[in-house]
C-alpha cells in the first residue's frame, strides 16, 4: 500500500513540476561579450527550487524556451544555446557586428523585452554596464588576439538536446 501511494505520489509530482517550471527562472544579468562578429551572450538566472529539481533528474529542455525568449527579436537561425546549466546559460548569437579595415561595428540591438541588468564586455575596453535597458548600444572595437575563445569552460553542461 505504501509503494502504491508513493508510485503516485511520484506521478503526480512529475505531471506537476513541469507546469510549474513555466516562468521558474529570474534572469538577474546577462552579459554581452564578442567572438568576431558574433555575440556571445552568457544569461545568469535564479531558478526555484521544485523546478531545479525536476531539471537534475530531466534534463533542462524546460528551460530553453525562458532563455531563447530574450532573444526573440533575433533571426531564430542565428541563436544558438552553447552551453547550460543551473545558474546560467552561454547563447551565441551569429553576425550581431560586422567587421571592416581592422575594427568590428557592433550596431544596437533590439531584446524586444526590458534586461534587468546587461554588461557589455567589449575585447578592447572596460565593461559598461546597463540597467533595465531593451537594446545593447553601437560600439566598435579593434580587432586583435584577444578575440578567441570567448565561451565561458567552467563545468557548464553542453547543450544537447537541439
Amino acid at each position: 500500500m505504501k509503494q502504491r501511494i508513493l508510485i503516485s505520489l511520484m506521478l503526480s509530482l512529475l505531471l506537476i513540476v513541469p507546469a510549474a517550471s513555466a516562468g521558474c527562472i529570474n534572469v538577474t544579468e546577462t552579459l554581452l561579450e564578442f567572438n568576431g562578429t558574433d555575440g556571445v551572450f552568457t544569461v545568469y538566472y535564479d531558478i526555484d527550487i521544485l523546478p531545479k529539481i525536476y531539471i537534475m533528474a530531466f534534463g533542462g529542455a524546460n528551460i530553453v524556451p525562458e532563455v531563447e525568449e530574450q532573444f526573440a527579436s533575433f533571426d531564430k537561425e542565428d541563436v544558438r544555446i552553447k552551453r547550460l546549466d543551473y545558474e546560467r546559460a552561454v547563447v551565441v548569437v551569429k553576425d550581431v557586428s560586422f567587421y571592416n579595415k581592422g575594427y568590428y561595428f557592433h550596431n544596437p540591438h533590439n531584446f524586444g523585452m526590458n534586461l534587468t541588468k546587461l554588461v557589455v564586455d567589449p575585447p578592447d575596453n572596460l565593461p559598461r554596464t546597463y540597467l533595465n535597458t531593451n537594446s545593447t548600444r553601437s560600439i566598435f572595437y579593434k580587432d586583435g588576439p584577444e578575440l578567441n575563445d570567448t565561451l565561458p569552460a567552467n563545468n557548464s553542461l553542453l547543450a544537447d538536446f537541439r
